[in-house]
């Protein structure tokens, strides 16, 4: 049977190659797809948790940290009570804000309103050029990345919240939101004076940040209590949104993956419909004749998953390397790509290897 299967699958090696390409891409789509939404989201989980704040306190209800635009509703005399709980060295209010557009119009950007003293107070940051953000004005301070990616410089200029902000002071290391504006006006321009976001808490002693979480939780129940050391794991897996996108993806591909099996085997047992009336004549039973047909497709399933995950690892060091893209490949979804892409071929070559179980050999022998 191995020999037939083989040289079954070499009697057209386009169309054989065809679908190991058609499997292929199926692994691909999800293993690329889920690896990036999940690098970049990990990476920005990474960048706020360096922060230098051990806590952030935020509104039950906000379904993320730093990610969204997030209402400011946290009025600014809470940060008095937050200080007094033990343990607590010092607490900046944040506003953050984003915008569905980037800097060419399109894309999101997300913009943080500061307490500039406060805020350097539980952070790492410092300005390595420029001046200091001031308490109010239309100005922002921006990362070296930032300025980097954008070729800015001092002095230019960043539209948002319906305002143009100039750039007055660049600040290191990258943590959190490239873009940071006086929380005044940013409480100004939505007309929130008084308010913010979320709070970002130092602790007196990092190794007991999680008593005076739980000191939080008791004294603050309505707010939403979470340790910046868990933001990265949180921001990779934690948003339902993009949780259902990649479960759709996945099960596109898989779909994908079904249906160009289903069409090169039917193709298959159409053309080979004598040689299938031969084997009967032979003696072949059903069950060997479906066999074939399984074998076939299990065959170009496993060389379309193997040749996928290769081009996907291929692929990932290149974008990595030369682009600076954040992709990282998840075992769990590699596994389900493989598993998927071997049930596609099993079940889309299912049709066909009945349809060639059952036909009669007297008909199959006059096929023309």
């Amino acid at each position: 049977m191995n020999s037939l299967v083989a040289s079954n699958l070499t009697h057209h090696p386009g169309r054989t190659a065809a679908s190991i390409v058609g499997v292929a891409v199926g692994v691909i789509l999800v293993v690329l797809t889920v690896g990036l939404v999940r690098g970049m989201l990990r990476e920005r989980g990474k960048r706020d948790a360096s922060i230098g704040a051990e806590i952030i306190l935020s509104q039950r209800g906000q379904q993320s940290l730093s990610i969204t635009s997030l209402p400011l509703t946290i009025p600014l005399s809470l940060v008095d009570e937050v200080r007094q709980v033990p343990g607590v060295a010092t607490v900046a209010p944040v506003g953050t804000q984003l915008e569905m557009k980037g800097e060419s119009g399109l894309g999101l950007r997300q913009m943080d309103g500061i307490e500039f003293g406060s805020f350097v107070a539980v952070s790492k940051i410092q300005i390595v050029e420029g001046q200091p953000l001031p308490a109010a004005g239309d100005v922002a301070v921006v990362d070296v990345k930032y300025i980097a990616e954008h070729k800015a410089k001092l002095g230019d200029t960043i539209s948002g919240l319906d305002r143009t902000f100039k750039i007055v002071g660049i600040y290191a290391p990258e943590a959190g939101t490239r873009i940071r504006i006086p929380l005044a006006t940013m409480q100004e321009a939505l007309g929130a004076e008084g308010k913010c976001s979320m709070l970002l808490v130092k602790c007196q002693n990092p190794a007991e940040q999680e008593e005076v979480a739980r000191r939080f939780v008791e004294r603050f129940p309505d707010f939403r209590v979470v340790l910046t050391r868990d933001l990265p794991e949180m921001f990779a897996t934690g948003f339902s949104g993009f949780n259902v996108f990649l479960d759709i993806v996945a099960g596109l591909a898989a779909v994908i993956s079904m249906l160009v099996i289903l069409l090169t085997m039917y193709t298959t047992v159409t053309e080979r419909t004598r040689q299938i009336g031969i084997l009967k004549s032979l003696g072949a039973s059903k069950l060997f004749i479906a066999g074939v047909i399984e074998k076939e497709a299990l065959l170009i399933s496993l060389l379309g998953v193997v040749g996928g995950l290769a081009f996907s690892v291929i692929a990932r060091a290149i974008l990595v390397r030369y682009l600076g893209w954040k992709i990282e490949l998840e075992p769990g979804y590699i596994l389900y790509s493989s598993l998927a892409g071997l049930a596609s071929g099993l079940i889309g070559s299912l049709y066909p290897a009945m349809r060639a179980a059952r036909q009669d050999p007297i008909e199959a022998l006059s096929y023309e």
